[in-house]
């Protein structure tokens, strides 16, 4: 049997690389180079690797199915038709929460390591749990409102009331 040429050679780089992997009705087995709907079996009957492995090998996060677009079309298909006949429950869920939570972390991938460094530089340092302007909080007050209040009591704390009073007669009631 001819082998074929695998498309790469080397790990994914990018997401922009891996969604081109991907994209399509059928996936390319990076190992050999053959064509399928999903990598399913193949990988362990031929190469005699895990998925684990694969997806180490050639960068390739979790979240990336090891399936072609049909494929998971066809089973997307499927198990919502288990969901409206009644066939497939959420009984399991609890004990699925329970598991995933004392399993341990694993390591991210290189390209999700990329990802999250470009997400952290393109945002400020503590801008990631900010509100932005306008917003409510859970409990229903104003956002806003109360950065201006902290920000006010932090400067009161080190000596200068003149914040404070302007916050309160900002927000006097009458």
């Amino acid at each position: 049997m001819q082998s074929v040429k695998p498309i790469r050679d080397r790990p994914f780089q990018t997401l922009d690389e891996l969604d081109a992997y991907v994209d399509g009705p059928r996936i390319q087995c990076l190992e050999c180079g053959r064509w399928f709907r999903g990598l399913a079996t193949h990988l362990s009957r031929i190469h005699g690797i895990t998925h684990d492995d694969y997806r180490k090998k050639w960068h390739i996060p979790k979240r990336y199915a090891l399936s072609g677009t049909a494929t998971r079309e066809a089973l997307s298909l499927q198990m919502q038709d288990l969901i409206t006949s009644g066939r497939l429950t959420y009984d399991h869920l609890p004990s699925a929460v329970e598991s995933a939570r004392m399993s341990g972390r694993r390591r991210k991938s290189p390209v999700d390591n990329a990802r999250h460094r470009r997400l952290i530089s393109e945002q400020r340092p503590g801008d990631h749990h900010k509100f932005p302007p306008g917003a409510k909080r859970s409990d229903g007050r104003d956002a806003d409102r109360k950065r201006e209040y902290q920000i006010a009591y932090r400067a009161l704390n080190q000596g200068d009331p003149a914040p404070m009073q302007h916050y309160r007669t900002k927000y006097q009631k009458n």
